[in-house]
């Protein structure tokens, strides 16, 4: 039964990613191993939450060998009075989770790519469930920006809620590498340019532009 849950997880969540138009995570093995590891300790300690073991989830992906640049999870546990059916408790983890704005977000997150999940008990009435989400370090979004413009710019770079300005004198070339969408744009300019994948940019006098 345990099996049945821990597949149908995988395949609700991606059919609710796919009605928001967003791809499919897919299964990663050193993240199925951080999922099994956690939901046992919970389990065989009953200790509940996301640092219940001492550790950040991200922590725990590293140790299980998932090399990140993003990790997300979700946990929930249930407590049964009466028959277990592998239903209830798809239901009550993958829709309480729906229900839930912050697990709702990691589920809808457009930036991961892969998940790893568990369910375990040891007395066949409390459950604990993990979901993780994850983006591999490999998949880290690299950006290069060079000035061919005549003047100095200031480029505005924003992801994940963090914003930097940076100076860029003509002829100028700038690295960076980022794990989240990352939104640019000049300063006192309004257009911008979203990237969700690797690029290399120039900047002109009219502006950002893919080389």
């Amino acid at each position: 039964m345990v099996h049945q849950v821990k597949r149908a997880i995988v395949e609700q969540t991606n059919a609710f990613r796919k009605e928001h138009k967003l791809d499919a995570v897919t299964g990663d093995e050193n993240l199925m191993k951080c999922a099994s590891d956690f939901a046992n300790f919970m389990a065989k300690t009953s200790k509940y939450g996301h640092n219940a073991d001492g550790q950040t989830p991200a922590q725990r992906a590293k140790a299980a060998g998932y090399e990140y640049c993003v990790v997300r999870e979700n946990i929930a546990y249930r407590t049964n009075t009466g028959d277990v059916t592998a239903e209830s408790l798809i239901d009550i983890f993958v829709q309480g989770w729906i229900d839930s704005p912050p697990h709702r977000e990691n589920m809808l997150a457009e930036y991961v790519t892969d998940t790893g999940v568990a369910v375990a008990t040891t007395d066949d009435v409390t459950y604990y469930a993990v979901q993780l989400f994850g983006r591999p370090k490999s998949q880290a979004i690299k950006i290069q920006i060079r000035n061919e413009s005549s003047e100095l710019q200031t480029l505005i770079s924003e992801a994940n809620d963090s914003q930097d300005e940076i100076e860029m004198p003509p002829r100028t070339i700038i690295k960076m590498t980022r794990c989240f969408p990352t939104t640019l744009w000049l300063k006192d300019s309004e257009s911008e340019m979203r990237l969700t994948e690797s690029s290399d940019l120039v900047l002109t006098e009219d502006g950002i532009q893919r080389k």
